[in-house]
């Protein structure tokens, strides 16, 4: 089974890195665990990565390189690395003690679940509307609706509603493999073609300075990149989900520790690939046409089609618009899908019910919170939003300020007496764990300091 470290071994970037192999640059082998001969058996991590190619990258990342163009491709990657070991975490805290990582969290007090389920519902329910508020853009765009803004949003909400009413997570998977793959393959073959017209500098003159607005856009790009640390929950729910469904079946895909891993590393991998392509179009498309991203949801997902159009030519925009649609409603479905999930889950936990391997937010609890979480993202829409670009960075500046926490409950979760000693993270893992956590926290003591002297 080919191994993707010996694919990279002598590769340009890793000469770049001072001969340095990639996988030794992950610390933990990240590229070296992710076994590619089973895609076909990808679950969480494709899961994961629907979720988190959604706004972070169709929208944020594009915008970074509209405006900055490769100026803050440090930025993408350094926010991944950062964040992997708390999301790695999340899948392998629960594929090592058969609960979730809420249980985790209650072992280590009540504290932690409080502020988790604070999290949950003010940030999340901001963030379940920034994502159909994006949908509902991309859903006007590409098919010429004549609705409003707001009556589309409802339609997308209902739409979400059905699926995870009937489908499950089963259909979950099957639909969110099909989306994933259609503009995976249109996007990279866009970004090859837009590559002549990129500005190859590190910084280009033509970005803006970094001053506090070039800094409070690089807070809501990394906060959401590639999603906010707490959504480690919703991999520990579907890692469960995915085991219970394995085990109903005879035919059963591996559930298996190294199963786990692979599956999320082939994942998060593919979501930072991405996140580097949208940067890359908007760099070469947008930045060197000098097009402003439009302050409306339906006015940037024409231009984000647009991408395409200039890229393949006319004949690819509605098909990657239709692909970007999709992607958009599977990012729609998978974080909805999380969040309920996890606050039935929570509540449960909290009123000292068990967290076994099947409790995964199914059954009547289930579509009640799913009603009352869309419900009140639409009230917010309604009566909170204020402009689309405002918006939207409101929402992922908030997970900048969240993301140490989180990183630093799920490096303590790994460390509890229920994960096994072979399950535990390895010393090297656990420093990038570390130094992770010191530099999220810096960074958010940062940004809060310079809010409270701009104000």
């Amino acid at each position: 089974m080919v191994k993707f470290s010996v694919i990279m071994r002598n590769s340009r970037l890793a000469r770049l890195m001072g001969g340095a192999t990639v996988g030794e640059i992950f610390g933990e082998g990240v590229l070296a665990s992710m076994n590619w001969a089973s895609l076909r058996n990808l679950g969480p991590g494709l899961l994961f990565a629907g979720m988190a190619i959604g706004t972070s990258h169709l929208v944020q990342s594009t915008r970074a390189g509209a405006v900055f163009g490769l100026g803050l491709a440090a930025v993408i990657l350094a926010a991944n690395l950062a964040k992997y070991p708390a999301f790695r975490f999340g899948a392998q805290y629960a594929a090592a003690t058969g609960e979730t990582l809420i249980s985790g969290y209650r072992r280590i007090g009540l504290a932690p679940v409080l502020f988790l389920l604070a999290v949950f519902i003010f940030a999340h329910g901001f963030a379940v509307s920034a994502i159909s508020l994006v949908t509902a853009g991309m859903l006007k765009t590409v098919l010429g609706l004549e609705l409003g803004l707001m009556p589309t949003i409802a339609l997308v909400m209902l739409v979400v509603a059905l699926f995870l009413g009937l489908g499950r997570y089963h259909l979950l998977e099957q639909v969110n493999r099909i989306f994933m793959a259609v503009l995976t393959i249109s996007t990279l073959v866009a970004t090859i073609l837009v590559l002549p017209s990129i500005e190859w500098s590190i910084y280009p003159a033509s970005a803006p300075p970094l001053d506090l607005a070039a800094f409070l856009f690089i807070v809501a790009l990394a906060g959401w990149m590639p999603s906010p640390i707490e959504a480690s929950i919703f991999s520990s729910l579907w890692t469960l989900a995915r085991k219970d469904d394995a085990e109903a079946d005879q035919n059963g895909s591996e559930t298996t520790m190294d199963a786990t891993v692979s599956d999320f590393n082939i994942g998060y991998v593919w979501t930072t690939l991405l996140a580097l392509c949208f940067m890359l179009l908007g760099a070469g498309v947008m930045h060197t046409g000098g097009v402003t991203p439009e302050d409306s949801a339906p006015g940037f997902a024409a231009q984000l089609v647009a991408l395409y159009s200039n890229a393949l030519g006319a004949w690819a925009g509605p098909i990657v618009g239709v692909a970007a649609l999709s992607v958009m409603f599977t990012t729609a479905i998978t974080v909805t899908d999380g969040l309920t999930r996890a606050l039935v889950v929570t509540l449960g936990v909290l009123k000292g019910g068990a967290d076994n391997r099947t409790a995964s937010g199914e059954g009547p609890r289930y579509r009640i919170a799913l009603v009352g979480i869309l419900v009140a993202a639409l009230l917010l829409l309604m009566f909170f939003m204020q402009g689309f670009r405002t918006f939207i960075d409101f929402v992922t500046s908030l997970a900048f300020l969240t993301a140490p926490v989180f990183a630093y409950l799920n490096h303590r979760a790994m460390g509890l007496d229920v994960v096994g000693e072979e399950h535990k993270p390895s010393a090297k893992l656990r420093l990038w764990s570390i130094f992770s956590i010191t530099a999220l926290s810096a960074f958010a003591v940062a940004y809060l300091w310079l809010l409270v002297g701009r104000g």
